[in-house]
């Protein structure tokens, strides 16, 4: 059960990314630890930006530009969530590394959900 929710949790977070840009990540990798989501996406930088981190200032850029796109997406990220886990999100936390193409997503839920999986 906790296996198949991770993957259902990778394969929606790299449709919401990609119908939000254009391009999704390449892979995905999703664990469930305690009351917490936590979501790798790799290989999702676009060319453009991929073009762009070759400075300082782009990195920059690139940056503070996923940034705004993930205010814009957290909604879905927080309903995606709710609707596979029947959980509530209590908080989202994200971070990128510009030079791997990589974002890291930690989501805290309002239960443990690791837990609830076990005795389903």
């Amino acid at each position: 059960m906790k296996g198949m929710l991770e993957s259902k949790i990778n394969e929606e977070m790299i449709k919401i990314t990609k119908e939000a840009i254009g391009r999704g990540a390449e892979a995905a990798k999703t664990r469930i630890c305690e009351d917490m989501i936590i979501v790798r996406l790799s290989k999702s930088l676009t060319h453009e930006e991929r073009q762009i981190i070759s400075t300082a200032e782009g990195k920059r850029l690139v940056k503070e530009l996923r940034q705004l796109l993930d205010e814009i997406l957290k909604p879905k990220f927080t309903e995606m969530i709710m609707r596979l886990t029947g959980c509530q999100v209590v908080g989202i936390y994200r971070d990128i590394n510009p030079e791997k193409g990589e974002y890291v997503y930690l989501f805290v839920l309002d239960k443990n959900l690791e837990e609830d999986l076990k005795s389903r």
